[in-house]
């Protein structure tokens, strides 16, 4: 009777170490940052720097005046702007299957430029601000408030899909943009960003 407890004593001990190997796996790294930041994982919070690694269900806050960019497994860049909450949901990442997803949540300004996973045959990419859901189908776009503005997305390449409760916004010509003037209000009309518009909402995310 004990050696039979002491094996499902050891099988449980054996799957809690898999599930905290699985959880600490490596989905990206710091490639590139200006200023300070942090990641908080486990309730436990610490400074992150150059080639620092970033995991599953992490929290990464940017301070004042930071640009900090995160390349994952599949070469997705992001760069995040000054100020900026980005929680790590979900990155899967499966070239064999032809399987994966991001799910990202942020608050601020910020740049994604897709990688390799939205090339897969089944990938679902999407990021979650504060007001909208932005859909993700293989693309280079900035995000963020913008001209006392809750929100304006703004296409680079690609396409995009801007969407809350209350409506839904297409973009899928370079140089296409779209605000949310705020919380609970829908996607505005799709336009051409003037140059200055665009100069602006980049330089929140250049590095200097």
């Amino acid at each position: 009777m004990l050696r039979e407890l002491f094996v499902v004593a050891l099988m449980l001990c054996s799957c809690l170490g898999a599930g905290r190997a699985g959880a600490q796996q490596v989905i990206g790294t710091v490639t590139r940052i200006q200023g300070g930041a942090s990641g908080t994982r486990d309730a436990v919070t610490q400074p992150l720097g150059a080639n620092a690694s970033v995991y599953p269900n992490e929290v990464v806050s940017t301070g004042d005046g930071t640009r900090l960019e995160i390349t994952f497994k599949d070469h997705t860049r992001l760069t995040l702007s000054e100020k900026v909450k980005l929680t790590l949901n979900t990155y899967i990442y499966n070239r064999p299957a032809g399987l994966g997803s991001i799910k990202f949540e942020i608050a601020g300004a910020f740049r994604f430029v897709s990688g390799r996973l939205s090339k897969l045959a089944k990938a679902d990419v999407s990021v979650t601000t504060p007001v909208a859901n932005i859909g993700i189908r293989g693309t280079d776009f900035w995000a963020g408030p913008i001209d006392n503005q809750a929100l304006g997305v703004f296409l680079a390449a690609g396409a995009v899909s801007v969407s809350n409760t209350a409506g839904t916004q297409l973009l899928n010509q370079a140089g296409q943009g779209t605000n949310i003037s705020a919380p609970g209000v829908a996607p505005g009309p799709v336009t051409f960003w003037p140059a200055d518009k665009i100069r602006r909402a980049l330089a929140a995310v250049t590095f200097r």
